[in-house]
């Protein structure tokens, strides 16, 4: 597939905060990488390319090790189908990776803020 760069290009003008910056990019690459025939799911091939090309760093802190994992059992590298809702979950899953093996704990307790955060 190449270097994905896909960017929509936004309507509004209104300037986006780092978070919302990030989370756009969660989804805009996974629309990036399910381009072919304009559907709207990725093979496990294509999410092995997305996570290669697009989270280069992580594997280093061996943080990507459980999305190859959940990749091997999709099933067919070119006929299985991971929908967006799958793949934000593989997303987050990475990231709770990441803090476990960066030495930043997921805490569990009070109200969740989502990737580990939480109130009181």
């Amino acid at each position: 597939m190449g270097q994905c760069n896909c960017r929509k290009k936004r309507k509004d003008c209104q300037e986006l905060t780092d978070v919302e910056q990030a989370i756009e990019t969660v989804i805009n690459q996974f629309h990036c990488y399910a381009v072919k025939g304009q559907k709207e799911y990725l093979t496990p091939n294509e999410m092995r390319e997305l996570v290669v090309q697009k989270l280069p760093h992580l594997g280093k802190v061996r943080c990507v090790g459980p999305l190859d994992e959940k990749i091997e059992c999709m099933g067919d590298p070119d006929e299985a189908k991971l929908e967006f809702g799958e793949y934000w979950d593989m997303m987050g899953d990475a990231a709770k990776g990441c803090r476990r093996k960066l030495g930043r704990p997921v805490r569990r307790q009070g109200r969740s803020m989502g990737f580990g955060e939480t109130l009181g």
